[in-house]
């Protein structure tokens, strides 16, 4: 694992964390909140379920079950401080007890085995320092028959839509994204590793790789964001 890797993605997204909502909601014109209500209904949680939201960041998958199943407790994991400071205040309407803030990264996810019924990362597993590994703690934290929801970016689109994409990126997030956030290589990371990370069918087979079965995977919005539904067998 590159450590200094994990290091860096960490400040940046501490340097960002009091414009990240604002932009994110903006950028995706509030489609980011369909993307993610699809991945928790998928999860099928139930009271008394266990969530890991791992690459939690400002807490909005956690919010989102939460409010779709009373009852659940939540695990936010993440390696920003600022991110996790967010989310706590964003969560100030739970109940103390229904969520706790865990920092750290996902190669190494301080629980033991099979302790979570279901996982959530959204729009994170591009920036683990080692995919694999990050995705084998995940399936070793999971209970047997637990379900996952990864939401994540994928450029294995239409050469349309890629285009369309790629401009509206360069043209509007980069630079919007570094007047508001006042961070401009943060948004040229973001925009980067967009487009330069695995394709669906690769990431689908390293998940079977590693034990999960493939439930189902989802395409959003013409391929820009694709949900893979993930069961430990």
């Amino acid at each position: 694992m590159d450590q200094n890797r994990s290091r860096d993605v960490a400040r940046m997204f501490d340097s960002i964390s009091s414009t990240y909502d604002l932009l994110n909601h903006l950028f995706s014109l509030g489609i980011d909140r369909r993307w993610r209500n699809a991945a928790i209904r998928s999860l099928r949680l139930e009271a008394g379920h266990v969530l890991l939201d791992c690459s939690a960041g400002t807490g909005d998958m956690a919010l989102t079950a939460h409010k779709r199943a009373a009852g659940i407790h939540t695990v936010l994991y993440d390696p920003a401080h600022a991110m996790l400071s967010v989310a706590d205040s964003k969560a100030n309407i739970l109940p103390p007890s229904s969520y706790r803030l865990v920092r750290g990264v996902a190669e190494s996810i301080p629980f033991p085995d099979s302790t979570f019924d279901c996982f959530t990362v959204a729009f994170g597993i591009r920036n683990f320092a080692d995919l694999r590994k990050g995705t084998q703690e995940l399936f070793r934290t999971l209970k047997r028959g637990g379900i996952g929801a990864i939401l994540e970016f994928t450029p294995d689109r239409s050469r349309l839509i890629d285009r369309a994409f790629q401009w509206y990126m360069r043209a509007v997030m980069q630079p919007a994204g570094a007047l508001i956030s006042r961070d401009r290589d943060a948004y040229s990371y973001l925009s980067r590793t967009v487009q330069s990370f695995q394709t669906t069918a690769t990431l689908e087979t390293l998940f079977s790789e590693i034990g999960f079965r493939c439930k189902k995977t989802r395409k959003f919005s013409f391929g820009i964001a694709s949900l893979f539904i993930l069961e430990k067998p």
